[in-house]
């Protein structure tokens, strides 16, 4: 390894997120709508290389000699114009349109299945702090009966 991690991380993300950022801003500021294709597929590219990264890094950096220098170099590749749309069309939406309906599925099922188990949690520490809460009014309320028979009791004993 040529480069270090820390030294990677950062051109990866100046090269990979920064510029390709700055880019998409012109173009939409200055409504260069023949870039928004190339933009697009590019931010899609990049995205898969992300969960690529996440995947993969640890065993491919220790298999592949100069690995963070080559990926380095991939994305560098990918912000050329009209590569990760080439990229795209050939490869990843061939993919896409073909397992398209499954990938639904999956989103809206997964999303429909979070949303559920997160309104399940809601509830359950909702009525868990109400149900913690009339028990602090009760144990209050016993503390309260309790003291006041105490105190009678013993006003009745001291006479």
């Amino acid at each position: 390894m040529v480069i270090s991690f820390l030294t990677y991380r950062f051109l990866s993300i100046l090269i990979g997120i920064l510029y390709p950022s700055y880019q998409t801003y012109k173009s939409l500021k200055y409504q260069y709508t023949e870039q928004y294709s190339s933009l697009l597929c590019y931010w899609i590219l990049f995205s898969f290389f992300q969960i690529f990264e996440v995947l993969f890094d640890q065993l491919f950096s220790l298999i592949i000699p100069f690995y963070f220098e080559l990926k380095l170099i991939f994305i560098f590749w990918l912000t050329y114009k009209n590569i990760s749309e080439l990229i795209f069309h050939h490869v990843i939406l061939i993919y896409l349109n073909q397992y398209e309906h499954d990938i639904d599925y999956l989103f809206n099922n997964t999303i429909h299945r979070l949303t559920e188990y997160v309104l399940k949690i809601i509830y359950f520490f909702l009525q868990h702090h109400h149900h913690h809460q009339q028990q602090d009014t009760q144990m209050k309320t016993i503390k309260t009966n309790f003291a006041s028979q105490y105190r009678r009791i013993n006003s009745h004993q001291r006479k």
